[in-house]
């Protein structure tokens, strides 16, 4: 996503989950450095609601209670979320998906590039870069990438996430390094404005 649609003036806020607080420096100097340290704000948290939800209620976008009664009671508090190789490492990837669509308001988007399992079953994948995958795993690809799994199946998660509203209104998404042993997919998934 280019910067210039960060710093668009509609945009009021930008909140980055980042559960590595050796991180949070940089990302708050690649902020100023860009021209948007005065609206982002950096979250101590993963993607995933339990860690998420606490740190929206204490910004003021969530009201207090349970977890699971705020995600459905919300009509979904962003415009707009990213999801840059974040899915690929949340300990449950259709519960996370699904949290996070309940984040998102009607007509909302979900950007995301994330890794997936290699599509070794069709023309566009390889047998030997799945055989990699699974090497890369048993080697401690994970234990060395931040929890990252390489063999997961993130666009089917990402397309079910809302299934119970009927499905996403758009989803436009690409496959890319499908004969690789580390594919991703990358787009937009917009959830139905009513």
């Amino acid at each position: 996503m280019p910067l210039l649609r960060l710093r668009a003036p509609a945009v009021k806020a930008i909140y980055g989950a980042e559960p590595c607080s050796g991180l949070h420096a940089e990302l708050r100097a690649r902020a100023e450095a860009e021209g948007l340290g005065e609206k982002y704000r950096v979250l101590s948290c993963g993607a995933a609601a339990g860690e998420l939800v606490p740190e929206l209620q204490r910004e003021g976008l969530l009201p207090a209670g349970d977890v699971e009664r705020v995600l459905a009671s919300t009509s979904g508090v962003f415009d707009t979320i990213v999801c840059v190789r974040v899915l690929c490492s949340v300990p449950e990837l259709e519960r996370t998906a699904r949290e996070l669509y309940a984040l998102l308001r009607p007509g909302g988007q979900l950007l995301v590039v994330e890794h997936v399992v290699n599509p070794w079953r069709t023309a566009k994948g390889s047998i030997v870069a799945r055989v990699m995958q699974a090497v890369y795993g048993f080697f401690g690809w994970s234990w060395f990438i931040g929890n990252c799994c390489l063999d997961r199946d993130t666009e089917t998660a990402l397309r079910a996430a809302a299934d119970r509203d009927g499905g996403w209104e758009v989803v436009e998404l690409e496959r890319w390094f499908g004969r690789s042993p580390i594919p991703y997919i990358s787009g937009v998934l917009v959830k139905k404005s009513t």
